[in-house]
């Protein structure tokens, strides 16, 4: 079955609306009433996105003396994207023996090429529980997703991240911890926190694609302030020297290092937003090479963006020569129904897909059953889809994926294709060859077929280099459809 069929039919098999029952998805039935302006931003996001996610393929098929085959078939078959599309995971279910850890560890492959552990990669639950960390960590890694890390160090101390001993020597009681009669010690701090640096990201090495150093040094600064005794934590020198530090460790292992705060691109928060750019120079200007800028985008109704105001967020931050990632989008509360959160996450979605500094979207988990708010963006708590599942999946799986077949036409097929990882096949007469390819700019792929072209090929194809003796598909990195397909 053919993608959006696919798609569609889920849709009506899961109650999404009468639309999906009629064979229209519900993103269809939400464009037709769309009124002028709701289709200038749309139709604007999708030219930026053919222009800055999209590349002219060219697939060469030759006989074995070099010369192009006319009429061989070829196949364009997309297995993953270049760009993020991630969740957070909770690492407990992850490994949990149960129906919902079936469900729960079925979906995230299926739907996501990137994850973030929701907690156990944070200071005190990594040192209560390593075990449970590396566990997660492994399965994630076996399902070939790319892993944050997130995050070394967080002061927020109601959200249980930091060790008690560390809780005692900020100066703060924590009652839930057990920290009655805090003493303040900021050399013990420092050493604490410079040392759990160095320990986890060396640690998990290259397993982790970038790390949010110190997580809403706007927002939650309790450590710099401790140490530093300053006002604008985020300015304070020790959090260029751990910066720093986390650059050599990172630059050993081919890690990138990011800054991550909330309220820098919702709202829009102006004045969290100017904070947010001046500490990003404030390290900049301390010699940091940093890769990575993360906007949270935590969004309640009151404080949702038209596509203009996102786009004119997502420019702030896009001349810091580093990527810009949607690390915690979610969208919250009861004041909008599903449906209106299914339709807002089609905008997003899309505004920021199209802005070319963007590299991820990664969304705060995607089940009610496992969500801080209990109110995800996918699926219900009993699994049924909600309306931003088949919104999600129609761009990312359908708009957005390239599925493609046709035959050369003087030994050339051509098409164009998503950003992405690719197997490419080709057959002529009973012979076939396949390779795969990764597709990031305009390229063009040449395929041999063991046998002779006949008397229409044409010679002097200027053939440079063959791949022969490729058989057959490999399996599937990462389905769309559900069951594994090979060649």
């Amino acid at each position: 079955m053919l993608r959006r069929p696919f798609l569609s039919a889920v849709g009506a098999c899961s109650g999404l609306g009468i639309a999906s029952a009629l064979g229209l998805s519900s993103v269809d039935s939400v464009r037709a009433t769309q009124d002028d302006e709701e289709t200038d931003w749309e139709a604007a996001a999708d030219e930026r996105i053919e222009e800055h996610r999209t590349a002219d393929l060219e697939v060469r098929v030759v006989d074995r003396n070099g010369d192009p085959i006319d009429g061989a078939d070829v196949d364009v078959t997309m297995t993953e994207h270049d760009y993020g599309f991630g969740t957070a995971v909770n690492a407990g279910t992850l490994i949990e023996e149960s129906e919902p850890g079936d469900e729960y560890r079925e979906h995230i492959p299926e739907l996501f090429n990137k994850a973030v552990m929701e907690n156990q990669h944070k200071w005190r639950f990594f040192e209560d529980d390593p075990d449970l960390a590396d566990e997660a960590t492994e399965w994630v890694l076996d399902q070939d997703l790319e892993l944050r890390g997130h995050a070394c160090l967080w002061a927020s101390v109601d959200s249980a991240a930091v060790p008690e001993d560390v809780v005692s020597a900020m100066g703060r009681e924590w009652d839930d911890g057990g920290v009655t009669d805090p003493e303040e010690d900021p050399e013990h701090v420092l050493e604490r926190a410079t040392e759990h640096i160095e320990t986890i990201m060396e640690h998990y090495g290259d397993d982790i694609t970038e790390w949010d150093v110190v997580n809403e040094a706007v927002n939650e600064p309790g450590f710099i302030r401790t140490i530093d005794d300053v006002t604008r934590g985020f300015e304070g020198p020790t959090l260029a020297e751990w910066y720093q530090l986390a650059d050599d460790i990172g630059s050993e292992h081919g890690v990138g290092i990011d800054v991550n705060d909330y309220n820098v691109l919702v709202g829009p928060n102006t004045g969290t937003r100017q904070f947010y750019q001046d500490q990003i120079e404030f390290l900049l200007e301390e010699d940091v090479d940093l890769d990575g800028v993360g906007l949270q985008c935590h969004f309640s109704r009151g404080n949702t963006l038209e596509p203009d105001q996102v786009m004119d967020g997502l420019d702030l931050y896009a001349d810091y020569d580093a990527d810009i990632r949607i690390t915690e989008f979610d969208t919250e509360g009861g004041s909008w129904d599903d449906e209106e959160k299914g339709e807002y996450l089609h905008m997003f979605l899309k505004t920021v897909f199209s802005h070319p500094a963007t590299t991820d979207f990664v969304m705060w988990g995607f089940w009610d059953g496992r969500h801080w708010y209990d109110d995800a963006p996918l699926f219900y708590e009993d699994w049924e889809p909600k309306p931003g599942y088949e919104y999600y999946t129609n761009l990312v799986f359908d708009e957005w994926w390239t599925d493609e077949d046709g035959q050369t036409d003087s030994g050339v097929y051509e098409t164009q294709a998503f950003h992405g990882e690719y197997e490419l096949t080709a057959s002529y007469e009973g012979e076939d060859a396949s390779t795969t390819a990764t597709i990031t700019d305009d390229d063009t792929i040449e395929l041999e077929l063991d046998n002779e072209a006949g008397e229409d090929s044409i010679p002097g194809f200027g053939v440079s280099a063959a791949l022969a003796g490729l058989a057959g598909l490999a399996g599937y990195a990462w389905l769309r459809d559900g069951d594994a397909e090979t060649a």
